[in-house]
């Protein structure tokens, strides 16, 4: 750096405590003998050295002489070497590798300043300085930003945002490697973390304070408990999922956890069904009282396209509406794998025993979620959503979860008022609900999803991928009628007894039978008639004969599987409301029965206690013998009224309508039973002509 100035540049540098013209400069000089050197070069005269200064002075020339130089030190090639350099074979965080570089680029600035013959304390303040003031930010953004990252949090405070000269000194005295910032260590877990854990980590999600109290009631150590401050720093210290563990479920919890997104690009349609259940967020009028309900809809999706590929809606949950909703997805392809949760609609025999499961015959595999794993299920969910979610908020039957309670009061109101009064029911109907179901479909399977192709800018709809796929060269595998007919009907195995095969209360019989009397068969039926059945062989699966219903010895008509279903839903829903009744009878008798050991005083009357008063009630409850006269059948003999009966129901005798219910109430009794089998041994049986 230059060190020699004429009386000139003194003089208009305007330095403190030095005289600003040129002429009392030179007298200054030479009273006070400041060491001089001729000038060289065109014109002459005399030269002075800096250290001839003052103090002051000296040091705001070196600020101006380093101002003059940061521009052309920021335009110079750098050849400097980081510490990302140096340490990189040591493991560091992202912070500590920036600030240890922000650090070397000061240093390195510095040393090149003085190595220009300035001093370090001229460097230093001429440096913060220019900083300052904002001018090291125009003419070296970069050292300027380096200057900023240098400054310990932890330092002085104030809001400048620079380090001070002490701290720029102390990093010229460290090594390279040093430079970095050490990585702050983690505290020690206090030694009262797991007993406050124990109070706050509970599902019914306890506040600090409230934790806290229960903390301090436990609190049995000698030393002195933390405050509820030391508490609150301790669980903002913990991490967000470590500190929800015990206030939330393991289902809630997987929300916060890690994930992995599957790929379903390399999928072809129908390599993937997934299905799933939604109870409706709206009612609808009942298909047979007509009253208000919330259906349940299974939709079943192809993974690979988002085609929605099959629907059933059903009065509640089952395998049978599960079952329904497959049947119409495997018009358009059979599936490979079915993908489904651990639900009861999924998990039965009807769908997946080997031997007579749907899906055994299909040749299709179905694999069940993880239980609380929902999230790996995220297309048939999302699915729900948009589907059904969102098109039940356009009807006027919707009373969903995120509805204002007030107005979803307002809705329960008027529809049962109507039920009440007989007006009309502010409901869609279930021939209209269908048509909405089916209408919902086709507009999800025709607009733009997400998640598939572009085309021309637009993601591709599930009919078009599918269509495409199709065009491709993928061809669906798909039944005959016949065969489907044979597939989709449910089986049961049962075993033959004396040609007669017992299915769901019905009896079915077929002479063809005979030779598999007591073996083990597959039954095939219909879903809607149960008029007759279809029989097979249960290891190499031929089919033997078709059993017709006959001799049903429960109803005079056979009862089909789904009026079954809906017959024992009827009685589980009565036996219900008259447990319901039951406890408002024993909520309205008062006082509970006195144990053995309770006694109540009467005064002069004397005592009385719990073993006398249910002593009463049970002698109570017997009731009274009552002479009933016998009816006329119960004075015939056994032979009598079963001889009576065959001419019932032979036809041979009209049955009066007072005799219609023992005719039927008979053909129950073990009296009738015992008499039929004596008959059918007596009868003369044929050689056998089937063969198995």
């Amino acid at each position: 750096m230059k060190i020699w100035f004429t009386a000139k540049e003194l003089a208009e540098t305007k330095l403190p405590d030095m005289p600003s013209t040129e002429r009392a400069v030179q007298l200054r000089a030479s009273r006070e003998s400041w060491e001089s050197q001729k000038r060289m070069g065109r014109g002459g005269g005399w030269e002075y050295n800096i250290n001839n200064l003052p103090k002051e002075a000296r040091r705001a020339l070196e600020a101006v002489l380093v101002a003059e130089m940061l521009p052309r030190l920021a335009a110079a090639p750098r050849q400097l070497k980081t510490v990302t350099q140096a340490l990189a074979h040591q493991p560091m965080t992202h912070n500590q590798r920036c600030v240890g570089d922000a650090r070397a680029t000061v240093v390195n600035a510095i040393e090149a300043l003085r190595g220009q013959g300035v001093s370090l304390q001229a460097a230093l303040t001429t440096l913060l300085t220019q900083a300052e003031t904002g001018q090291l930010k125009v003419q070296d953004p970069v050292l300027d930003r380096a200057l900023q990252m240098c400054k310990d949090s932890r330092g002085r405070g104030g809001h400048s945002p620079y380090p001070s000269p002490r701290s720029l000194k102390r990093y010229l005295t460290k090594d390279i490697k040093e430079m970095a910032p050490r990585k702050r260590q983690k505290a020690p877990v206090p030694d009262w973390a797991n007993q406050f854990l124990i109070a706050w980590q509970k599902p019914e999600k306890p506040s600090v304070e409230h934790a806290y109290r229960q903390f301090i009631t436990d609190w049995d150590a000698p030393s002195t408990p933390p405050s509820i401050h030391a508490v609150r720093r301790f669980l903002q210290k913990m991490g967000n999922v470590a500190r929800e563990h015990g206030r939330l479920g393991a289902r809630e919890l997987k929300n916060l956890l890690p994930f992995v997104r599957r790929d379903f690009s390399q999928l072809l349609p129908a390599d993937i069904y997934s299905a799933d259940g939604h109870t409706f967020d709206g009612e609808v009028q009942h298909p047979l009282h007509g009253r208000p309900f919330r259906p349940e809809i299974t939709t079943w999706i192809d993974i690979a396209t988002r085609r929605v590929i099959g629907v059933s809606v059903a009065l509640a949950e089952s395998g049978i509406a599960v079952l329904d909703a497959l049947i119409d997805g495997c018009t358009k392809a059979i599936p490979a794998i079915c993908y489904v949760d651990n639900g009861s609609g999924y998990c039965n025999a009807m769908l997946k025993d080997e031997a007579t499961g749907i899906l055994a015959r299909l040749g299709s595999t179905m694999t069940h979620s993880l239980p609380y794993n929902s999230q790996a299920r995220g297309v048939i969910e999302r699915v729900h959503q948009t589907l059904w979610v969102d098109g039940a908020k356009s009807l006027q039957g919707y009373i969903g979860a995120d509805m204002d309670q007030e107005a979803r009061q307002q809705q329960f109101k008027l529809s049962r008022k109507a039920v009440r009064e007989g007006g009309r029911l502010p409901l869609m109907s279930w021939a209209n609900f269908m048509e909405w179901v089916h209408a919902r479909v086709d507009w999800y399977n025709d607009r733009p999803h997400a998640s598939l192709p572009k085309r021309q800018s637009q993601h591709m709809t599930p009919n078009q991928l599918w269509q495409h796929h199709l065009d491709s060269g993928w061809a669906p595998l798909l039944l005959s009628p016949d065969e489907a007919a044979n597939v989709f009907r449910p089986r049961e195995t049962r075993k033959v007894q004396r040609c007669e095969i017992n299915l769901f209360g019905n009896r079915y019989f077929s002479k063809e039978l005979t030779e598999w009397n007591g073996t083990e068969v597959h039954v095939a039926y219909d879903l809607n008639n149960a008029d007759h059945i279809w029989v097979f062989e249960t290891t190499q699966g031929y089919y033997i004969c078709k059993a017709e219903w006959n001799a049903n010895r429960t109803d005079y008509m056979p009862i089909s599987v789904i009026e079954q279903a809906r017959e024992k839903r009827y009685d589980g829903r009565i036996r219900r409301k008259q447990a319901q009744i039951q406890e408002i009878e024993e909520e309205r008798r008062g006082r509970p029965l006195l144990e053995h050991d309770e006694s109540i005083s009467l005064g002069a009357l004397g005592s009385i206690n719990g073993e006398l008063i249910q002593h009463q009630l049970r002698k109570r409850a017997q009731p009274e013998p009552v002479d009933i006269p016998l009816s006329r059948f119960e004075l015939m003999t056994p032979s009598e009224r079963y001889a009576l009966h065959n001419e019932y129901t032979s036809g041979a005798k009209a049955t009066p309508e007072a005799d219609q219910h023992w005719v039927k109430s008979y053909a129950k009794t073990a009296e009738y039973r015992s008499f039929k089998r004596r008959e059918e041994e007596s009868e003369e049986w044929g050689p056998a002509t089937a063969t198995r």
